[in-house]
């Protein structure tokens, strides 16, 4: 990862990165997800994505799916990780907690990326590629509901594909363009975690009611953000070119008031 990007994000978000089961191979998953699919049209799947197989409300039905399996899995992750109930304990754990918690998040958000036709975030290396550091930033803020990163989504998914946006990402390094974006969502991350671990560290001082809050937070609040995502992804493969203007002058704007201040 870049300089640039780590001092962006939180330092819990840093570490989640690096977690193994954070990585999700987009071959592997695609592949697996798709076990009906003909020879021909995985080629295609793999090659354009889903969407070039399937319509936008089968894609829907499955990355709906997907969020479900993964908010269940990560809410009997963060119910296990909740039944500490030494204070002391739960200081340490809790932060443990927070990392596992955005790791699992970020997981969730390459597979949806994944079934709306996006590219590997990861190098075959296994490390973020330049573009893969400003996507994970864009969908942690759609799903964190930050407004700009719905903008932000659109445009890199189909904006940046037509000559007038080229032009566009021309003026400007791609990192100094994207610079003010990323610096409000890591500034919303910040907030969210610090919420997470206030309520972590309470609910950790409990006995066996102390899981249940655990996981019935993580229930509560994983779920509604792979849905954000999913219906942001749903208006980008949908959006004309208008509102990829639009998205494009968001994210002017955006620039615009960053360097004024």
């Amino acid at each position: 990862m870049s300089d640039q990007t780590e001092h962006m994000l939180p330092d819990i978000i840093s570490k989640a990165l690096v977690l193994p089961v954070v990585r999700v191979d987009r071959h592997t998953f695609l592949t697996k997800l798709f076990p009906r699919a003909t020879e021909v049209e995985l080629m295609s799947i793999l090659k354009d994505g889903p969407q070039a197989v399937y319509t936008l409300e089968q894609l829907t039905k499955v990355a709906r799916r997907v969020v479900m399996h993964d908010t269940e899995k990560t809410s009997a992750i963060s119910f296990a990780a909740g039944l500490p109930s030494n204070i002391a304990i739960a200081a340490g754990t809790g932060t443990a907690d927070l990392v596992q918690y955005y790791g699992f998040a970020l997981r969730m958000a390459q597979k949806v990326a994944y079934i709306y036709g996006q590219e590997n975030l990861f190098t075959e290396e296994g490390t973020l590629s330049e573009d893969g550091e400003r996507d994970v930033m864009i969908y942690l803020g759609v799903m964190l509901g930050v407004a700009s990163a719905n903008s932000a989504l659109m445009f890199i998914s189909k904006g940046l594909s037509n000559t007038l946006s080229k032009k566009f990402m021309a003026t400007a390094v791609t990192r100094t363009t994207w610079y003010p974006l990323l610096k409000k969502i890591a500034g919303y991350i910040g907030v969210s975690v610090t919420k997470k671990s206030t309520s972590a560290v309470i609910s950790k001082s409990l006995p066996v009611i102390g899981g249940f809050v655990s996981g019935g937070l993580t229930l509560i609040t994983f779920r509604p953000m792979g849905n954000r995502l999913i219906k942001t992804f749903e208006t980008t493969l949908t959006a004309t070119p208008d509102q990829i203007k639009q998205a494009q002058n968001v994210i002017l704007e955006d620039i615009k008031k960053s360097s004024n201040e």
